[in-house]
């Protein structure tokens, strides 16, 4: 693998680019949405799940609008039972189960701007999810260019085609509460570094990843496995030393999860210094049991109506150019990986073994780890697959793509001599 000089970064290259990605999570062509719990072109602000991107707009509400001193916890408004995720100044609650950080810089911006308003700081609120969609746009747009990059292939145009059509990224990229950039940070920052010096900053990593969780602990498992993931197909030399590396970026994941909980309880312990240590973990781990150890009012694994479940997700879009154009479902993404693989079975470099490994591997964890959870909640599916068999389609297509191109590009130059 070549190492990429930093003129190459071309910044002009990369926001146009981004630019690109980002028309398509803004404007969205497509006219992708979700049926179960967005606006889908409803009565809410966020494209999807309201309940989670309320608790980050009301919590900013009630810290800037309230005369109350600040909260490092989130907090539920008393219409949430109605779904009425309405803001009022009384009668809120904490909310304990996840720290939902990304709150306290969004208050800081908006008390040095003064919006002292609900309408400001719902104009506020729009700009944030641009904000969102730009970063996401530029960060998954980067790791498709670095790729193409750090490998040779001619395909890096299509990065933005490919980020900006695929279903799940278009759905997540504005939500305040995912700040979807996030779980894409460590694994970009670990390609870039990888590409021009050779190694990654550990400290970094870990860093990234406890930025990551003090948003929320969902999709731990494809944080950790895309880390790791990203750490192994950009390091050079063989299989081992590609292990030992990737083994290395799981852990400092891992290592930020564990110190993102320490700081969490110690923001619970810190709203009620009454409480126990055994008090502070049972408010912070209520949820942890009911989505990750049962199947309360979900389908039962593998039943006839988890079954029924799957085959209606995997119908769902998972890229697409235009409204009524061209889509592809999850199911048929699914099957083209399959066909490929079943095609290269017994020729497959690492690098594609990696890229297969990790597509279905890191779709599968978040079901296995924490089942209850993405069952109860539809939506995550388009999420979790972007995330996981979205890159790993993407990435084959830019490295299969290429083989074609350069297959006929040495195709016709020998015709040119043979005539």
């Amino acid at each position: 693998m070549k190492k990429l000089s930093k003129r190459e970064f071309s910044l002009l290259y990369l926001l146009t680019y981004a630019t690109v990605a980002m028309f398509f999570f803004v404007f969205d062509p497509q006219g992708t949405s979700s049926t179960y719990y967005g606006s889908g072109g409803g009565r809410y602000a966020d494209r999807v799940d309201s309940f989670s991107e309320y608790i980050v707009r009301n919590t900013i509400k009630r810290n800037v609008l309230n005369n109350d001193e600040l909260s490092l916890l989130p907090i539920l408004t008393k219409g949430y039972n109605n779904e009425d995720y309405n803001y009022y100044p009384d009668g809120y609650q904490k909310y304990y189960s996840n720290p939902i950080l990304q709150t306290i810089p969004a208050t800081f911006i908006a008390k040095i701007l003064k919006l002292n308003t609900e309408k400001k700081l719902d104009i506020f609120f729009n700009l944030l999810r641009l904000t969102n969609a730009f970063l996401l746009a530029i960060s998954v747009t980067c790791l498709y260019f670095i790729f193409c990059r750090a490998h040779g292939l001619n395909m890096e145009f299509m990065a933005p085609l490919l980020a900006g059509c695929s279903s799940g990224f278009i759905l997540f990229s504005q939500n305040l509460y995912f700040a979807s950039f996030l779980i894409i940070a460590p694994a970009l920052l670990a390609a870039t570094q990888l590409t021009t010096r050779g190694n990654f900053n550990k400290s970094m990593i870990a860093f990234l990843g406890v930025l990551y969780f003090l948003r929320g602990y969902e999709f731990a498992t494809i944080l950790a496995l895309l880390t790791a993931f990203s750490i192994a197909i950009f390091t050079p030399g063989d299989i081992q030393t590609k292990a030992k590396s990737s083994a290395l970026g799981f852990m400092m994941i891992c290592l930020a999860f564990l110190i993102s909980i320490m700081l969490h309880m110690a923001f619970v312990w810190a709203n009620d210094r009454s409480w126990s240590l055994i008090d502070v973990a049972r408010q912070t781990f209520a949820n942890v049991r009911h989505r990750t150890a049962s199947t309360s009012g979900v389908p039962f694994p593998f039943s006839t109506k988890f079954l029924a479940t799957m085959n209606e997700r995997w119908e769902h879009s998972a890229f697409s150019i235009s409204s009524g154009g061209l889509i592809i479902s999850e199911f048929t993404i699914i099957m083209l990986m399959m066909t490929g693989l079943i095609i290269r079975l017994g020729k497959l470099s690492i690098t594609e073994k990696l890229i297969y490994l990790y597509g279905f591997l890191g779709y599968a964890s978040w079901y296995i780890c924490a089942y209850q959870h993405i069952m109860w909640h539809h939506m995550y599916d388009w999420y979790i697959f972007s995330l996981t068999i979205g890159i790993s389609f993407s990435l084959l297509l830019l490295l299969y793509g290429s083989f074609v191109t350069q297959h006929i590009h040495s195709m016709y130059l020998s015709f040119q001599k043979k005539g």
